[in-house]
């Protein structure tokens, strides 16, 4: 069968859309946004993913959901994103380029145990790295590039208007950067 036998049916070409506009979607967050039944739901995901017609990565709690395959570093990066917490860290991390854990703890009003586990996450998948300096923890994005490219290439799935900000902030303070270099040089 062809892509587009398989989405003549009404609920597969509502899934498929739903997965388009929010790509890495977990399959309970796919049933709120579809209003389907669990059991329906699964098993036109099992079929298209058996079709090919999507994707489905597992993580370590979730079933993801993709139109089209992703590299891995940005799976990771996207999943880590898909979590609001652990995107707000990844943005407030982003847009100061340098932030200490007590910072992070400051603006986010977070229990120390949750955000430990929220930054142990994001420096275990390449998202964050972690540096010490004497009794501070620093924080810097590893990969700026690619997570303000993936902000950019999903933010509508984000539903958030602190991406849309970040993102904007991130691009004026890095082409002032560049253009500072260039001077200089």
């Amino acid at each position: 069968m062809f892509k587009d036998e398989i989405l003549e049916n009404e609920r597969r070409r509502k899934i498929y859309a739903t997965i388009e506009a929010s790509p890495g979607a977990h399959l309970r967050e796919l049933q709120r946004i579809t209003d389907m039944p669990l059991t329906t739901l699964e098993y036109h995901l099992g079929y298209m993913t058996r079709k090919k017609i999507i994707f489905a990565e597992t993580d370590t709690h979730h079933k993801r959901y993709y139109t089209k395959p992703l590299d891995p570093s940005d799976k990771k990066v996207l999943t880590a994103l898909r979590q609001n917490r652990m995107r707000e860290i990844v943005l407030i991390v982003l847009t100061n380029t340098k932030v200490k854990y007590q910072c992070l703890s400051d603006c986010l009003k977070l229990p120390h145990s949750t955000l430990s586990l929220y930054l142990k996450h994001l420096v275990d998948n390449n998202i964050l790295t972690k540096e010490k300096i004497g009794y501070d923890t620093f924080y810097t994005v590893r990969e700026e590039d690619r997570v303000a490219r993936v902000l950019a290439a999903y933010k509508s799935s984000f539903l958030d208007k602190i991406v849309d900000k970040t993102l904007k902030t991130w691009m004026e303070t890095r082409f002032r950067k560049e253009s500072e270099n260039a001077q200089i040089a």
